[in-house]
This record gives C-alpha cells, sequence and structure tokens, in this order.
C-alpha cells in the first residue's frame, strides 16, 4: 500500500512537471498569436506548434513543411521544402531534468519504497507526454507512442540517476546487498578487486563528476567571453530582424533556450575538435570556415580561427585538469591508495568523463533547416575523444604530483634540509662533489654529483635521517668527554690544594655550554642559583642533557687547602651553616634543571636516559623561571 501511495504522489508531481515546462513554451508563443498575428491562425494549429515544441526537447522530431509562396516569404528560394528540425533547444529540456533529479533524490530518502516513486513519475510524465504528441500528431515523426516513451525516458532517467546516486551515498541495504552480489559474481569469474572497491569506484565517479563539471564551468565562461567581445555583431543581427516588441522577446527567450547549445558547442571548440553549423563547414580554434547562416543574432558570436594560437583553447582545459588532479590527490580516499589504484582511478575517471562529454555533444547535434543545413554541432567522438586525452593528461600529472607533495616530499623535507647541511649534501654524488679527494680534478666531481640523479628520493632521505643520527650520537658522546675530562680536573685541583679555584668558571668551557662563561659569582656555596642560570640562556643543541653527568658536579663547595670541610670563613655564620643544602641536594637540583631544559628543548629527537629516568622525582622549588611557549 505504501508503495503504491508513493507511486501515484510521484505521478501527479511529474504531471505537474510537465505541465510548467508546456506553459514555458505556451506563454510567449499565445503572446505572439494574439498580439502579433491578431488570432488569425487557428487554435489547434497553435496547439500543435506548442506542444510540438516541448517534445521536440524531449528529443521528438519534428516534420516541417513549406510551400513556395512561405519559402519565398522567408528569404528562401520559391520552391516548395520539406525538412526535419531536430535540433533540441536544451534549456527547455533542462527544465524536467532539474525537476526530475530533485524527485529521485527525494524519494531516495524512502529507501528501497522509493524505486516506485522513479516508476510512477516516469509513468505520469509519459501520460502527459502522450496527450502532448496528440495534439501535436501532425508535426511529429513517428507515432505518439514513441514519443510519449521518449519523453518519458527524459524525465525517468534523470530521476534514476539521482535515486541511485543517493542510496550509494547513504548505504541502503539493498544498495549494500547488490555490491556484495557483484563483488561475489566478480570473484567467481577469477577477478578478485577485494573489499576497497566500492570505495575506489565512489572517487572515481567524484573524480569524473567534478571533471565534466569543470569542463562545463570553463565552456560556459568562454561563451560568456565570446559573447561580451560579438556582443556589436549581436545587436546588429537582432536590428536587422526588425521586430516588434512581442517578436523580439519571443527571439530573446528562444535564444535563452538555446544557451545550453551554445555551451555544448563552446566546449566542442575548446577541446579543439570544433563543431559544425551545415555540412562542409567548421569552426575550431585553428581555422573558421563558414557557408550562408540563418538569421540568428546567437550566431553573431561565433569567433574566428586563432592560427598557431588555437592550441592555447586545449591548453587551458589541460591546466584546469591539473589543478583538479592536485586538489583530488590530497583527498583521504586518493592518499590511501596504491600508486596503481590511483592511476587506474584517474584514468578511468578521465574515460568515463570523455564518454559523458561524448553523450552531451550527440544531444547538441541536429537538423535545423533543410539542405546543408541538416548537419550541425560537434563530432561525438572526436570531442569525446580529446576531452578524455586532454582531461585524462591533467589529471594524471596533477595526481602524481599531488600525491608526491603530500605523501612525501613535504613530510621529508624538515628532515633531510639539516641533515644535508649537516652532513656536506643530500646524496652522496653531491657530497663527493663539494668535497672531493684528493687529487682528483673537476671532472670526478662532476662525475660523481652526475650519478645523483640516479639515486632513489626515498633511499636519499633515509640516507641523511641515518647522518642525523649518528651527527647527534657524536655530539652526544663530546659533551660525555668533555664532562670526564672537566670532572678530572676538579679533583685534580682539589688534590692539589686549590682553596677557591677548584670550581672556577675556566673548569667549564664557554663552548661546551655555547653561552659566555659563566661568572665566578654564579659558583658559590649554594651551589648554582636557579635564577642566574636561565633555561632560557641555556643552548640546549650545543650541551646534550642526555650526556650531562651530575655526578661531575657534586663537589661544589669550595674546600680548604688539604681538607674535605667548608672554610671557616663559610661557616662563620651557624645558622647560614645550617640552612645550606649539603651537596646531594645540590645534585637533585641540577638533576631537575637538567630535565626541564631537556623536556623544554628544541631537539625532538632527544629521549631522556636512562640514568635520569632511575633518579626519584625532586621536590618541585619555588624560584625556576618557566621557558616560555616559544622555545
Amino acid at each position: 500500500m505504501r508503495s503504491l501511495v508513493t507511486a501515484v504522489i510521484a505521478a501527479i508531481e511529474a504531471v505537474a512537471v510537465a505541465l510548467a515546462g508546456i506553459a514555458v513554451v505556451a506563454v510567449p508563443a499565445v503572446l505572439v498569436w494574439v498580439i502579433t498575428f491578431g488570432l488569425a491562425a487557428e487554435p489547434a494549429s497553435v496547439a500543435a506548434d506548442v506542444t510540438g515544441i516541448w517534445l521536440l526537447a524531449h528529443f521528438v522530431p519534428l516534420h516541417f513543411s513549406l510551400s513556395a509562396e512561405t519559402a519565398l516569404g522567408l528569404g528562401l528560394a520559391p520552391e516548395a521544402l520539406s525538412f526535419t528540425l531536430s535540433l533540441v533547444p536544451l534549456g527547455i529540456t533542462l527544465i524536467s531534468v532539474l525537476l526530475a533529479l530533485r524527485a529521485g533524490w527525494r524519494f531516495a530518502g524512502r529507501g528501497g519504497v522509493g524505486a516506485m516513486g522513479v516508476l510512477g513519475g516516469a509513468v505520469g510524465f509519459g501520460a502527459v507526454a502522450l496527450a502532448a504528441a496528440a495534439l501535436a500528431a501532425p508535426l511529429i515523426e513517428g507515432s505518439a507512442v514513441q514519443a510519449a516513451l521518449s519523453a518519458a525516458a527524459v524525465y525517468g532517467a534523470a530521476s534514476c540517476a539521482a535515486f541511485l546516486v543517493r542510496a550509494g551515498r547513504d548505504g541502503h541495504p539493498w544498495w549494500e546487498s547488490g555490491v556484495r552480489i557483484a563483488l561475489r559474481g566478480l570473484e567467481y569469474l577469477g577477478v578478485r578487486f577485494g573489499a576497497a572497491l566500492p570505495s575506489r569506484a565512489a572517487e572515481m565517479f567524484r573524480l569524473a563528476a567534478a571533471a565534466f563539471a569543470l569542463m562545463l564551468g570553463i565552456a560556459a565562461l568562454g561563451f560568456a567571453v565570446a559573447v561580451a567581445v560579438g556582443y556589436a555583431d549581436v545587436t546588429a543581427l537582432a536590428q536587422s530582424l526588425q521586430l516588434d516588441p512581442i517578436g523580439s522577446l519571443t527571439l530573446f527567450l528562444a535564444q535563452l533556450a538555446l544557451v545550453p547549445l551554445a555551451i555544448v558547442w563552446s566546449l566542442a571548440w575548446m577541446s579543439g575538435a570544433g563543431f559544425e553549423i551545415g555540412a562542409g563547414s567548421s569552426v575550431t580554434p585553428f581555422e573558421t570556415l563558414l557557408g550562408p547562416l540563418p538569421a540568428l543574432p546567437m550566431l553573431g558570436v561565433l569567433p574566428d580561427g586563432w592560427g598557431e594560437r588555437g592550441a592555447l583553447a586545449p591548453g587551458v582545459l589541460v591546466i584546469a585538469a591539473l589543478a583538479l588532479g592536485v586538489l583530488f590527490a590530497r583527498r583521504p580516499g586518493m592518499r590511501r591508495a596504491s600508486w596503481p589504484a590511483a592511476v587506474s582511478i584517474t584514468v578511468l575517471a578521465a574515460v568515463l568523463s570523455g564518454l559523458s562529454v561524448a553523450g552531451l555533444s550527440a544531444l547538441a547535434r541536429g537538423s535545423m533547416g533543410p539542405d546543408r543545413l541538416a548537419s550541425n554541432g560537434p563530432d561525438p567522438w572526436l570531442t569525446g575523444g580529446l576531452i578524455a586525452l586532454e582531461v585524462g593528461g591533467g589529471l594524471l600529472i596533477g595526481v602524481i604530483a599531488g600525491r608526491f607533495d603530500a605523501a612525501k616530499f613535504r613530510a621529508a623535507l624538515p628532515s633531510v634540509v639539516p641533515a644535508a647541511v649537516a652532513s656536506g649534501g643530500l646524496l652522496p654524488g653531491r657530497a663527493a662533489a663539494a668535497d672531493p679527494a684528493p687529487g682528483a680534478g673537476v671532472g670526478a666531481g662532476a662525475d660523481a654529483g652526475g650519478d645523483s640523479d640516479d639515486v632513489d628520493f626515498e633511499t636519499a632521505v633515509d640516507e641523511a635521517l641515518v647522518l642525523a643520527a649518528d651527527r647527534d650520537a657524536a655530539r652526544g658522546r663530546r659533551a660525555v668527554e668533555d664532562a670526564t675530562a672537566d670532572m678530572h680536573e676538579i679533583d685534580a685541583m682539589r688534590t692539589a690544594g686549590d682553596e677557591t679555584d677548584a670550581f672556577d668558571t675556566a673548569a667549564f668551557d664557554a663552548e661546551a655550554f655555547g653561552t659566555e662563561p659563566t661568572r665566578a659569582e654564579a659558583s658559590d656555596g649554594q651551589g648554582f642559583g636557579t635564577e642566574t642560570f636561565d633555561t632560557e640562556t641555556f643552548d640546549t643543541e650545543a650541551f646534550d642533557t642526555e650526556a650531562f653527568d651530575t655526578e661531575a658536579i657534586v663537589q661544589a663547595e669550595p674546600l680548604r687547602p688539604g681538607s674535605d670541610e667548608p672554610t671557616a670563613e663559610d661557616a662563620s655564620d651557624e645558622g647560614e651553616a645550617e640552612s645550606r643544602p649539603d651537596a646531594r641536594r645540590d645534585s637533585d637540583e641540577l638533576i631537575d634543571e637538567a630535565t626541564l631544559v631537556q623536556a623544554y628543548s628544541w631537539d625532538a629527537e632527544a629521549t631522556p636516559s636512562d640514568d635520569a629516568a632511575e633518579e626519584p622525582k625532586p621536590e618541585r622549588r619555588s624560584g625556576w623561571r618557566w621557558p616560555g611557549r616559544g622555545h
């Protein structure tokens, strides 16, 4: 019952859509019949003309026969003419297609029941087309049933396409089961795509739709530029017809219905294939060959040939496709796909967009007059093939460039540059060229550098990272050796009886810290003052915190000659001597300081040492100056 109600509602909506399309044609036709001709024509003839034009917009050819007197009045040869009019006013077709897309999308929200809505809409639209074909029987070619089926197919195909797209996007149960059945069938035939096939197919359709829409947008922009450039010719042709206001309005509406047709022709022109207006004519970016044309003002926008510069028109399509490929290469689905999958998606999308353009070109081709005017429009297969090649080439280059930039180069560049600077070059060939072996000439360096192009980029990145790790390890070993030497020097000074120079600033070389030598006031009996030893000025790059041995600076108290006890001058104040921290506490402060410096170090590769991890976490003290966010 629910399915039947849905079908009836869809049929009623389709009838309304068909009547709206007929009204768009009927309003200007009735105005011309009433005002211009003063109701001189028969109502049946007017109804036949109105319904015939609406059926023509739904790909039903019309047949016209002109007497010798009528042909002479139209400026033609005084002889009877008989011809077929099949060039479709796609502007009227677009009304039915857009409303059908809207209906199919809405019915897809009802799940599987919505399929009855698609079927009911096609039936309702076909019923109106059947009635219209009965009124236009003197004009149409073929039977009324054929005309009704043609119109119903236009509405039903658009509605069904929108229904399927939304069903696939929302993942309807019947859609998912159908996909599983299709995959099992392919596996039974020996073709295995895996579970990633639906997502890959979705990416392909998205890329093809985006490329198709981009090509149409560029063609529409090109047509707008042509109208702006040839506006003077269009105006002159319109004035030469000497129409009254109603006639001018009708002519404007007729040309407005032909604008989508002109956009398709513009796309064929930009692809390089061009189009023809009459047998033997040719309008391409490279040359323009025309014969006698109908007195249609819109034809005044036809451009002249550009000669060798005509290659710029296809070049615009290639560049636009390249930019689209770069954008799509950064989508998560394309970035996760392997290289063969990404290339396959791109190629298939280009083929699909070329087929779409070929189909649209076939719809934009037809007859609009007798004799040589029976052939008009672009060649479908030539236009679609060139679009597939141009779009495919641009998309392929863009996808390769986008994937390389997003997945490899941008991520590896921050690590490669410092390693390359530290090691003297990125590749072995460049390093050899920068520092040639003794006795080697310029030619040797050139040969070594010339081989660098054959080295794989990923291998070069790995080598650079290894060099950077070796550099950090060597720096840590040097820091350990410097700290050990300083500790031995302090022990030697204490054994020799040096009273005040045991912890002199000379024992700590300025190069070990990367800053100016520590002042003598900074190494008093209290150890390192936390306010004087600011972590913001501590150069963590030059002094590796992992190699800093806290045991080397435990003996920070000034010593008496030949004794391990503090001097009498420092112990004169008993209260001060009792409040003075011992060497172990100084060591905890240094550990705390080293931990903080390491935590806020610029070197992201540094990791805490095992010795520091085993020490108990010291109590937080006041007076620390925390590094800012910028460090």
